[in-house]
């Protein structure tokens, strides 16, 4: 085999996080992924409204990227194949896909955390991240996710490729339901603007109360091959799953770019979205 695809919740493993089969899980997949030893890794990641702001678009190929360390992230510098992620792109576009290209991005810790966690280090790994828009709607589709995704898979088909995907499952945040303006925060004034929201919430009880439903037909969905379940899975998403099950776009990318089920190594619903961990 010459792909591996690794989707993981991120936030898991800061310290004192509870959800210790999936801390586990991840480190099995840490030993996997070192033996399977990648020469690129191809990252599809979001973002928390922290690295695109002007401008947003549905998917993006980064040529340059730095780590923000934010809810503390790794910092540094990305090893970043631009070449790679300029034929990507030009690929991409002779196929149809409105791909943009981000000459330049500091990445959060939708990126930052699980290539920490897999890699060791954001700079171990050639890595080409992928971005993939869940914060700020519209969306896209599941099965445009997919479609972005196994066309990349059929890019890189004649490399030793590993494929991640990061977000977490069914989890609501409240701060994403505000309309996306564009403005910049600092990050001191952001967590003071998401502490406000969260508090506003929680005040006025519309926390959303969300069931395993989601997320045990997702997890299906991915440990297969079919495609049938990519249209039913976004319906209806936010009151059965929450907005933060968006982010599972990114690992819908991944599945498809690897070209084969996934296996569940651990998965603890909780509402939070940082319990799943699997790869094949």
């Amino acid at each position: 085999m010459n792909r591996m695809t690794v989707c993981a919740s991120h936030l898991v493993t800061l310290p004192g996080a509870p959800h210790g089969p999936v801390r586990a899980a991840i480190a099995t997949a840490r030993d996997a992924v070192a033996a399977f030893d990648p020469e690129l890794v191809v990252f599809f990641g979001t973002d928390h409204r922290r690295a695109f702001r002007a401008v947003v678009p549905t998917f993006a190929v980064v040529l340059s990227a730095e780590a923000q360390g934010d809810v503390a992230g790794p910092v540094g510098r990305y090893d970043v194949p631009s070449d790679a992620g300029r034929a990507l792109v030009a690929d991409l576009v002779a196929h149809d896909f409105d791909i943009a290209t981000a000459y330049q991005a500091a990445l959060d810790h939708a990126f930052g955390h699980t290539a920490r966690d897999l890699l060791g280090a954001v700079d171990a790994k050639p890595v080409l991240p992928v971005f993939v828009n869940c914060a700020s709607p519209p969306h896209a589709s599941f099965r445009r996710a997919a479609r972005l995704g196994r066309r990349v898979g059929e890019f890189f088909a004649d490399r030793r490729v590993l494929y991640v995907g990061s977000g977490g499952l069914a989890h609501d945040l409240p701060g994403f339901r505000e309309r996306e303006t564009g403005e910049e925060l600092t990050e001191a004034e952001r967590q003071a603007w998401i502490r406000s929201v969260n508090d506003r919430a929680r005040a006025e009880g519309t926390i959303r109360s969300l069931v395993r439903t989601w997320d045990e037909e997702f997890l299906a969905g991915v440990g297969g091959t079919s495609w049938e379940w990519l249209d039913s899975i976004g319906t209806d998403l936010v009151p059965r799953a929450g907005n933060g099950a968006a982010e599972c776009l990114t690992w819908t990318a991944a599945w498809a770019a690897g070209g084969r089920g996934l296996v569940a190594l651990a998965h603890e619903f909780d509402t939070s979205g940082r319990a799943v961990a699997m790869t094949h």
